[in-house]
C-alpha cells in the first residue's frame, strides 16, 4: 500500500483524498442512519421505526406529498419545455434575455419566493386581493390552498428543467423539424410529434431531477402548507424532530428512507426509460441555423415569457419590498408612511437576524471555496484520465445530487450531533452537511468550464516541456477561472438560502439565515421577515454580480 501512495502523483494524490473526503462525509451518515434505524437499541431503533406503519398520519403525508410533488413536476416539464422550445427552436426567442428569463428565479432563494408569494396571495391581506377587492365580482386568492402550494413548487422546478431541455434542443438536428413543416405540420404540432419525442431522455432526467428537488424542499412547505395544513414529508420530519418531545429520531429516520427507496426507485425507472430505445435519435450530421416560424403566436409568446418573469421574480420581490417597508402589513399601502423602521429592527435590535446573517455569510462564503476548490481538483484530474478510477472520483463528488437534502440532513443529524462527534448544533456540522450538499452544482459548472478547454492547449504546453502541475497552473486554471467563479456563485447562492440543514442542524448558538426566517415567521413579525428576506436577495445579487465582474476581468486578460 505504501508503494503504491509512494507511486501516486501529487496532484493524483490530492484528487483521490479530495473524493475520499466527500464520499465519507456523503456515505458515512447514510449508513449510520440506517445502521441507528436497523439496530437503535431500547426505545428506538427498528421497532420504533416500523410503528411509523401504523401512525394515522402515514397515508396523507405520503398521498399529499405525491400529489403536490407529482402535479408540480408534470407542470413544470410542460413549462420548461414549451419556454426552451420556443426560446432555442423558434423566432419567439427575446435572445439573451429570453434565455435568462426561466432561470432568474435560481438567484432568488425559495424561501423569499414563497413569502413574496404569501404577502401576495393570503386572504384578505395579501395585495392581489386587496386589487381583487376593487372588482364587483368578488374573486379572492388563497395561497394557502392546494393550488397555491403547488403553484409555488412549480415555478420553482422550471428553471430545473429549462436548463435541461433547452441544451437538449441546441443540439437537436433541425432537419427532423423541417421535414414536419415541410409536410405542413403546425408549429404546435411539430413540438408534440417531433421536438419532444427526439429529446425524451432529456425530459426523463428533468422529471427526475425536479422530483428529487421537490421531495426534499422545506422552505416553500414550511411557509405555505403549514399554515395551510397540508402535512408533507419534510414538514412532518421537522416536526418529529424539533416539535415532538422527546425528539423520535427513529421515525424521521424511517421516513428518510422511504424518500430515499422513492427516489432509487424513480431513478431506477429512469435508467429503464432511456435504455429503452422508444425515444427518437438525433441526426449526426451539421445542425444548420433554420427556426420555426410561429407566425401570429411569436408576439403572444413573447408577452407570455415576460409575463413569467414577473411573476417569477419581480412581483414577489416587489411585495417583499413593500412590506419591510411598511409599519405593519396592510394591502392598503400608505406610500407616505414607508420606512426602514423593519431593517434597522433586523439589524441592529433583533440579534438572531443580525447574528443569522453574518453566520451565513461566512458559512456560504467558505462552504463556496471548499466546494469549487474539490471541484476544480476533480474537473482537472477527469479531463486528463478516462476509465474506472476517473468515473468514481467524478461520480463520489456528484452523486448527493442524486438524494435529497431533508435526508442528507437527518443522516448527518444522526451521525455527528451525538458520539463520539458531538457536533450537535455547532458551526462545524453546519459547514460539512452545506458542502456535501451544495457540492453537485459547483462539479457540474467546473467541469463544463474544464471540458471547453481545447486539447491542444494541454498538448502543446506537454510539448514544450511543462509537467502536468505547471500545465494545470499556467493554462487550465488562467483560462478556467471565469467558469470557476460562476460555479462559486451558484454554490453560494444554494448555501446563502438553505432551509434543509438550517431547519435541523442550526440552533440559537449557531443561527443562519434559514433558521432565522423560521423564528421569525412563527413569531408573526412579517416586517421584519419581509426585511431579512430583501437583504438577503440583495446579498445575493450582489456577491453574484461581484463575482461575474471579477470573472469578466479575469477573461479579458
Amino acid at each position: 500500500m505504501t508503494a503504491l501512495v509512494a507511486r501516486l502523483r501529487p496532484f493524483t494524490l490530492l484528487t483521490l483524498l479530495c473524493a475520499a473526503l466527500i464520499a465519507v462525509l456523503l456515505f458515512y451518515p447514510l449508513g449510520r442512519m440506517v445502521h441507528s434505524l436497523a439496530f437503535g437499541g431500547t426505545g428506538g431503533g427498528f421497532s420504533d421505526a416500523l410503528g411509523v406503519l401504523t401512525q394515522p398520519w402515514l397515508a396523507p403525508v405520503l398521498f399529499n406529498t405525491f400529489v403536490i410533488v407529482g402535479s408540480s413536476t408534470v407542470l413544470a416539464l410542460a413549462i420548461g419545455a414549451v419556454m426552451a422550445w420556443g426560446n432555442v427552436r423558434t423566432n419567439a426567442s427575446i435572445g439573451m434575455l429570453g434565455t435568462l428569463l426561466p432561470i432568474i428565479p435560481l438567484l432568488i432563494p425559495n424561501v423569499a419566493l414563497a413569502i413574496g408569494w404569501v404577502f401576495l396571495g393570503a386572504p384578505r391581506v395579501g395585495f392581489l386581493n386587496g386589487l381583487l377587492a376593487l372588482l364587483p365580482f368578488g374573486l379572492e386568492l388563497n395561497i394557502y390552498s392546494w393550488g397555491g402550494l403547488i403553484f409555488v413548487y412549480t415555478i420553482n422546478a422550471v428553471p430545473y428543467v429549462y436548463l435541461i431541455v433547452s441544451a437538449a434542443l441546441r443540439n437537436l438536428d433541425p432537419a427532423l423539424e423541417e421535414a414536419a413543416r415541410i409536410n405542413g405540420a403546425a408549429p404546435l404540432r411539430i413540438l408534440r410529434t417531433v421536438s419532444l419525442p427526439a429529446i425524451r431522455p432529456a425530459l426523463i432526467s428533468a422529471a427526475l431531477l425536479v422530483t428529487i428537488t421537490s421531495l426534499g424542499v422545506y422552505s416553500i412547505p414550511s411557509v405555505i402548507a403549514t399554515t395551510a395544513k397540508i402535512d408533507v414529508l419534510t414538514t412532518r420530519i421537522v416536526f418529529l424532530l424539533n416539535r415532538d418531545f422527546p425528539p423520535k429520531l427513529a421515525e424521521a429516520q424511517a421516513l428518510g428512507i422511504i424518500m430515499l427507496l422513492a427516489v432509487l426507485a424513480l431513478w431506477w425507472i429512469e435508467v429503464r426509460m432511456t435504455r429503452s430505445g422508444k425515444a427518437a435519435t438525433v441526426g449526426g450530421r451539421a445542425t444548420s441555423t433554420g427556426v420555426i416560424d410561429l407566425g401570429g403566436w411569436k408576439w403572444p409568446f413573447r408577452l407570455g415569457s415576460l409575463a413569467y418573469l414577473a411573476m417569477t421574480s419581480i412581483v414577489p420581490i416587489g411585495a417583499l419590498l413593500i412590506v419591510s417597508l411598511q409599519p405593519f402589513w396592510t394591502p392598503k399601502i400608505n406610500w407616505l408612511a414607508l420606512n426602514f423602521g423593519n431593517y434597522h429592527q433586523a439589524l441592529f435590535v433583533n440579534r438572531l437576524v443580525s447574528g443569522s446573517l453574518g453566520n451565513s455569510l461566512f458559512l456560504s462564503g467558505t462552504g463556496a471555496v471548499i466546494a469549487m476548490v474539490i471541484a476544480i481538483v476533480v474537473a482537472i484530474f477527469s479531463i486528463n484520465r478516462f476509465g474506472l478510477l476517473s468515473s468514481l472520483v467524478d461520480g463520489a463528488i456528484k452523486s448527493s445530487a442524486a438524494i435529497p437534502n431533508m435526508i442528507l440532513a437527518v443522516a448527518f443529524l444522526s451521525a455527528f450531533a451525538g458520539a463520539p462527534f458531538f457536533l450537535s448544533g455547532t458551526t462545524t456540522i453546519l459547514l460539512m452537511a452545506f458542502v456535501v450538499m451544495y457540492l453537485p452544482p459547483g462539479a457540474i459548472a467546473a467541469s463544463a468550464t474544464v471540458n471547453q478547454i481545447g486539447r491542444d492547449l494541454r498538448e502543446a504546453s506537454s510539448i514544450a516541456g511543462a509537467g502536468e502541475g505547471r500545465t494545470v497552473r499556467k493554462v487550465i486554471v488562467p483560462l478556467a477561472i471565469p467558469g470557476f467563479l460562476s460555479g462559486m456563485a451558484i454554490v453560494f447562492v444554494h448555501m446563502m438560502g438553505d432551509l434543509s440543514a438550517a431547519a435541523l442542524l442550526s440552533g440559537p448558538n449557531n443561527p443562519v439565515v434559514g433558521f432565522a426566517i423560521l423564528s421569525v415567521w412563527e413569531a408573526g413579525t412579517f416586517g421584519v421577515l419581509a426585511a431579512l428576506s430583501v437583504m438577503l436577495c440583495i446579498i445575493n445579487i450582489g456577491v453574484i454580480g461581484l463575482i461575474f465582474g471579477v470573472g469578466r476581468l479575469f477573461g479579458r486578460r
